[in-house]
């Protein structure tokens, strides 16, 4: 997303409190400076939320998404270690 810069921490904010993203992240300056993972269930889930939650925040000039279909592969906290004997 691009956003105002005198509005990026507000809008860094607003996300960081919704349901659906897992990860919010603000930079200055850059042509776009707010990155946002959201976790939808379904394409009109994604639509809905960019376009009425994140769409309603005046601030932000541009937004640009990129639909995850399917995740191969990814980080996340370990669990507890399990030893072999």
């Amino acid at each position: 997303m691009s956003v105002a810069p005198a509005h990026l921490d507000e809008v860094t904010r607003t996300p960081a409190g919704h349901g659906e993203p897992a990860f919010v992240a603000g930079q200055r300056p850059a042509p776009a400076n707010l990155v946002t993972q959201a976790l939808c269930p379904d394409p009109p889930a994604l639509r809905d939320y960019l376009a009425r939650r994140l769409g309603a925040l005046d601030a932000i000039r541009s937004l640009e998404s990129a639909p995850v279909l399917r995740t191969v592969k990814a980080a996340g906290p370990l669990g507890p270690v399990r030893l072999r004997r």
